[in-house]
């Protein structure tokens, strides 16, 4: 098992950072887990914001929250001496922030956000979505009202799309096709020839002169606002990358959860990132490895035969646990035992939270 070693962090101590990003497979508990990080560390007085990429209920049920969360987070109510908020990725709410934030004056930012366009490339265009959850970090990360937020990612290689989104969107702002094409002002339609006159008039019969216009002038009011976000997500990316933000790995004691968990400790080392805690979770308590003393062994035979066979699969699942923490070189890992029940409400949350607290931790 993962033996307890008093000169190695608390679980809650290895992440002790501004950001705290959750990976691991689908099945583990992760969102929970991510949502105990944020009740334990506002349990000691942290204001926390746990922010989550998947659109299911599930953390915003397990929180209390009836009414669902959206992109402005919504405090929740408990008994502890920090505070506890929960927001849910509204992607294109968090683009339509960017553009204004971006746009040289309010009216080009209405111009763009009212363009047919700009509708159409929130849902469609790839990465988007996982660009537009890296920059809600990054603003939440910078919001006063936050000393940590908690990032509840999608399940394993989808966790990579979101952390590699800022470089894949500086790569495309620097891509000579971005700086012919898509930069009207600068490329194609700043001299237009005569194939391009033929060119222009050969789109508009297709699709329509008043939507070519329309796509003309979307990318006529993005001239200039590329080295904004160019800029804007080189920042996210380091932030990501530096010491102010924490990895956490949720995985299980099962075969496949655990490859997985060592296929992404190996790709966050391919990008010079670390794992800071690993969290076994839903293993079986290791009491249920122990010995049974005098008294046990009047049990009933049959048991006595379950018992045995509990205490197999503790010291199978911790021994699983203590060579996953030394694969993925996590700095430290904890066990955390299985619940009666699923995590379905604040009282569980506090449950899952305070093991995570008291869970003994080992540097790997």
């Amino acid at each position: 098992m993962i033996a307890a070693d008093p000169t190695s962090p608390r679980p809650l101590d290895a992440i002790a950072a501004p950001t705290v990003i959750c990976l691991g497979p689908g099945g583990v508990g992760k969102t929970s887990m991510s949502a105990a990080i944020g009740v334990a560390l506002a349990s000691e007085g942290k204001r926390v914001v746990v922010l989550t990429i998947d659109p299911a209920r599930r953390l915003a049920d397990a929180m209390g929250l009836a009414d669902g969360l959206d992109n402005e987070p919504r405090r929740v109510d408990g008994d502890w001496p920090g505070e506890l908020w929960a927001t849910m990725l509204d992607a294109e709410a968090t683009f339509a922030d960017v553009i204004r934030r971006h746009a040289p004056d309010a009216a080009a930012a209405e111009r763009i956000l009212t363009n047919r366009l700009f509708a159409n490339l929130t849902t469609s265009l790839s990465g988007t979505g996982e660009y537009m959850a890296s920059e809600r970090l990054f603003t939440l990360s910078n919001d006063p009202r936050f000393d940590v937020v908690v990032v509840d990612t999608p399940p394993s290689r989808h966790a990579f799309d979101f952390l590699d989104s800022p470089g894949r969107l500086t790569r495309f702002v620097d891509h000579p096709l971005y700086r012919t094409v898509l930069a009207p002002r600068r490329g194609v339609f700043r001299a237009i020839s005569a194939a391009s006159q033929l060119f222009v008039r050969t789109v508009s019969r297709v699709v329509g002169a008043d939507l070519l216009g329309e796509v003309v002038d979307f990318f006529a009011l993005f001239d200039g606002m590329d080295a904004g976000f160019r800029d804007r997500a080189a920042t996210v990316d380091a932030h990501l990358a530096g010491s102010s933000t924490a990895y956490v790995i949720v995985a299980s004691a099962r075969h496949q959860a655990v490859e997985e968990a060592r296929w992404i400790a190996d790709n966050l080392t391919r990008r010079a990132r670390s794992v800071d805690l690993l969290v076994v979770n839903r293993v079986i308590p290791p009491e249920y490895g122990d010995p049974l003393d005098d008294a046990a062994r009047d049990l009933p035979e049959a048991v006595l035969r379950n018992l045995d066979e509990l205490g197999s699969q503790s010291r199978e699942e911790h021994a699983i646990a203590a060579d996953l923490a030394a694969a993925t070189g996590a700095s430290a890992a904890c066990t955390i035992a299985q619940l009666d029940g699923p995590v379905g409400d604040l009282r569980g949350l506090g449950v899952l939270a305070e093991r995570l607290r008291q869970a003994d931790s080992s540097a790997s």
